[in-house]
């Protein structure tokens, strides 16, 4: 876990006004028993079962990456936005995702993200799974709050890559 996801539930653990309520505690109940299921089908079972591999987590990533690159592409066309040249988005701590760099249809590309959650939610699912993989490649290490994630959607094809950036507003 990096610094800002621990930041987020700190924050989200401060921000609590009202005690847990009975229901409250078996809604989390829930959640967590379906979070430990989801991450032992990922990672295997503490019983021995079996694990899926780095390769595995890597080769989804790229998967997903591929797919998240040809649904932008598509509807960027249908925007008559061409690549190249190359369209860069980046998601930091306390930003939404948004438009890395100087592009020359940025504005249009920005009113398209506004309230595009299903790009969002994708390019959160893609975050996710290179930041397993980075912690894995990278274990005891952690990573800066100003540490965000890139997908660059090129002519040659998309790349995703981790790079220090601050946040600006728009």
């Amino acid at each position: 876990m990096n610094n800002k996801s621990a930041a987020t539930l700190q924050q989200m653990h401060q921000t609590t006004e009202q005690p847990c309520q009975p229901e409250d505690l078996y809604i989390m109940h829930a959640e967590s028993n379906a979070v430990t299921s989801a991450l032992a089908r990922l990672f295997g079972s503490a019983n021995g079962g079996e694990a899926l591999p780095l390769s595995g987590i890597r080769e989804r990533a790229m998967l997903e990456l591929s797919q998240f690159s040809r649904l932008v592409r598509e509807e960027l066309t249908s925007l008559e936005v061409s690549i190249p040249p190359a369209v860069s988005f980046v998601s930091c701590a306390n930003c939404q995702l948004t438009v890395g760099g100087d592009h020359p249809e940025r504005a249009r590309i920005l009113a398209w993200l506004a309230g595009n959650d299903r790009v969002a939610k994708y390019f959160k699912e893609i975050e996710v799974l290179f930041e397993v993989v980075r912690a894995t490649e990278n274990p005891g290490t952690t990573f800066g709050e100003e540490s965000c994630f890139y997908i660059g959607i090129t002519s040659a094809g998309p790349v995703a890559y981790f790079q220090d950036h601050l946040c600006a507003t728009q």
